[in-house]
């Protein structure tokens, strides 16, 4: 048999080399050796070779004549190379592989076996058949690994499951045949990208690649499941994957992918069907898929801060009111820092919350649907659509507290919208205009008694090459990562709202100064946490106290509904946790007289306190509220408890002062009573603390107080500072 090989190759020099050149080349090849799977003739062949090849070249005659017989075959193709036995070229094959010359290989091994087959070989030639199996499937092998890193990911997949047919066909070498299942794991997920990055028309190519994106969920356990798929990656690798696998699916496609993964269940595809959600109701005009969305929130609340996403989608639902009163809740700092911003000088938060949502579409949504990454997002012709404005309008509204009250009504949403962002951004210069705050999307879990699960960003930066997710190992070369060598690394510059999903959430500092977190619960007072001895105190001043002087002076203001500013948590009370003795039940309010005084006052606004720390606190016993308050209050502060109980919040906290600063008696029915609270607050949401105590928060507040049924009761409240 004919190899295509003469002797300077079998030593790997060029013709040109010197006697020195030769003699250390010679000393290198013995050295190095082949892979121990091949028999001890074959290693043995190569170095016969090897050693035919030294003995001519390191002869100067016996180089000069060699050399001019290749002068003189050289033309011929019959005559160029060496004419071997059989028996070596085992040996000749490594040679080969060594040169990674595989396509000879693979050319000169199915000649042999063809031969092989033909001729009916004896059962001695076994052993030689299996080596060269063995050379065929190694350099498939090596290759494979080569086209890799050339990122020709099917053609490196085709050349590999070559390679494992030779040898799963006669059961040789399980070492091996796991070598290149290996490498085939590990090529699988950017086979996936590159085929599901085909044109949407290949739909064969793209069925390829959800085929193998399913078997590779299934392996795992899906998104975030806990198993191996032997692909080197871990569960932050395959997230990051996940997010870059993305931007190469349709809205449609990613809702069907995450509807099914959230069924195992798992977190991140929940978070994710989000996304997907409100961009197709978003961009299809059915805001229907926002509603789902919104749902899909509330089931992800107990273990993820959530608040700022659901806000958003009760602002596309119509909904300001419901959307603003969710944004304390949330210790996301730095988004309700930009909402605030650029809500300065208005009258509610909506304005920069209506800047956020269309910011957040269009720069941390729309952009990783490969149907809508080119789509202009425009919340003006959203709210202006005729057929979203009568779907918004049959939508029962949510209960609003009157804690955080909104003054811009669903109505006034197209006028927002047509007035444009231009005016909410010109005064508000700066080197972060434009841009959402970086942030991270996938909330830490609340629940530390949950198995530790994935950490996740979307605003990944590539894996290095030292990933756990293995290289192609091309003998010679030090490739870079696989992750880097796919259609760009596997991750992406996606939503910059991205997060940690499982790890224990850090409590973020309240920022009550820069957020204007002030006292949504001023209007209401404090807890009647007092002392029962100074209740006896009160009643035995109560007739011979005179009005506070000057009471009778004071400039009547407009009566209006109290509106509190939030604190960084759900406006929950709890009568628990006090400094002075608890009082077990609401104290009524005492029996009105014509006249309001100071000490009538103070016991009001006490009743008061203790039916709101039962009616916000963590029973919610929300019947206290009609022993003290009257309409307007009664109907708001109720739709208020009953919100906070839905949403699993609630408040404890600490009645420390209270002072009548003055009194207007308007008629024997009604009369004005103002005065400053002082009061220490703890916020929780869903059983555990979300927010450090709020210490002596003292504020000043106008309460109208009206009488009914021989009882004074308070029938709005305004907090005044």
């Amino acid at each position: 048999m004919r190899i295509p090989l003469d002797l300077y190759q079998i030593l790997g020099v060029p013709i040109q080399a010197t006697p020195e050149q030769i003699e250390q080349a010679f000393a290198d090849r013995c050295q190095q050796l082949p892979r121990q799977e091949y028999s001890k003739a074959a290693i043995a062949a190569r170095t016969q070779l090897l050693q035919d090849a030294y003995a001519v070249l390191s002869d100067p005659d016996a180089r000069t004549a060699y050399d001019g017989s290749i002068l003189t075959d050289s033309g011929d193709p019959d005559t160029t190379g060496m004419e071997l036995q059989e028996s070596q070229l085992v040996g000749a094959l490594l040679l080969l592989q060594e040169q990674s010359d595989y396509d000879r290989i693979a050319q000169l091994g199915s000649a042999y076996l063809q031969q092989s087959i033909d001729l009916n070989r004896l059962p001695s030639s076994q052993g030689s058949d299996q080596d060269v199996i063995l050379a065929m499937a190694l350099a498939n092998l090596e290759a494979g690994r080569e086209c890799w890193q050339q990122k020709q990911f099917e053609k490196a997949s085709d050349v590999l499951r070559s390679g494992l047919k030779l040898l799963t066909q006669e059961q040789l070498f399980p070492s091996v045949q796991q070598e290149i299942e290996l490498d085939l794991k590990k090529l699988r997920p950017y086979r996936i990208l590159e085929l599901l990055a085909a044109p949407e028309a290949d739909t064969k190519t793209r069925q390829q690649g959800f085929t193998l994106l399913q078997t590779m969920l299934d392996e795992r356990g899906g998104i975030d499941g806990p198993k191996d798929d032997r692909s080197g990656l871990s569960v932050d690798d395959f997230l990051r994957f996940i997010q870059q696998l993305r931007c190469h699916l349709t809205v449609q496609e990613q809702q069907k992918l995450f509807e099914a993964e959230t069924k195992r269940p798992s977190a991140v595809a929940h978070y994710l069907l989000v996304y997907a959600l409100v961009a197709k109701g978003c961009a299809q005009g059915e805001p229907d898929y926002v509603q789902q969305a919104k749902a899909m929130l509330t089931q992800l609340a107990d273990r993820q801060d959530i608040h700022v996403e659901k806000a958003m989608c009760y602002l596309l639902l119509g909904q300001p009111g419901a959307a603003i009163q969710l944004l304390p809740l949330s210790r996301d700092q730095e988004s309700l820092e930009f909402i605030h911003q650029y809500s300065e000088g208005a009258e509610d938060l909506v304005p920069g919350l209506f800047l956020y949502t269309e910011r957040w579409l269009q720069q941390e949504v729309y952009p990783y649907f490969r149907d809508l990454s080119d789509t202009p997002i425009s919340l003006q012709d959203y709210f202006n659509d005729q057929h979203i404005q009568d779907y918004l309008d049959t939508l029962a509204p949510e209960p609003v507290s009157p804690r955080m009250p909104a003054v811009t009504t669903s109505a006034d949403l197209p006028r927002l919208a047509t007035e444009g962002t231009e005016t909410l951004t010109s005064s508000k210069a700066s080197s972060k205009e434009g841009h959402l705050p970086a942030q991270t999307t996938y909330r830490q879990s609340k629940s530390r008694s949950k198995p530790r699960q994935p950490t996740v960003k979307q605003n990944v930066t590539p894996l290095s090459s030292t990933s756990s997710m293995g290289q192609p190992p091309i003998k010679a070369k030090t490739p870079s990562s696989p992750v880097n060598g796919g259609l760009g690394p596997i991750s992406t510059q996606q939503d910059k709202r991205s997060s940690q999903l499982n790890t224990p959430a850090e409590e973020a500092p309240p920022a009550r100064s820069q957020l204007q977190y002030r006292r949504w619960f001023m209007a209401a007072g404090a807890v009647a946490l007092v002392l029962l001895a100074f209740f006896g105190l009160i009643s035995q001043c109560s007739r011979q106290e005179e009005p506070v002087p000057d009471a009778e002076n004071s400039a009547s203001e407009p009566t209006a509904p109290v509106t509190p500013d939030p604190i960084p948590a759900s406006p929950s009370v709890s009568p628990s946790a006090p400094t002075s003795p608890p009082v077990a039940s609401p104290t009524p309010s005492p029996a009105a007289s014509d006249e309001v005084t100071t000490a009538s006052a103070r016991q009001t606004i006490q009743s008061w306190q203790t039916a709101k720390a039962e009616a916000m606190g963590k029973d919610h016993q929300i019947a206290s509220l009609k022993n003290i308050l009257a309409e307007p209050s009664l109907s708001e502060w109720q739709r208020g408890a009953q919100s906070d109980r839905a949403n699993r919040v609630h408040l404890e906290y600490t009645f420390d002062d209270l002072k009548i600063n003055s009194i207007q008696q308007k008629s024997p029915t009604e009369a004005t009573v103002e005065a400053t609270v002082t009061e220490t607050a703890k916020v929780f949401e869903g059983g555990q603390q979300t927010t450090n105590a709020y210490t002596a928060d003292t504020y000043r507040v106008r309460y109208e107080l009206v009488r009914e049924q021989d009882q004074w009761k308070i029938k709005q409240m305004r907090v005044l500072n």
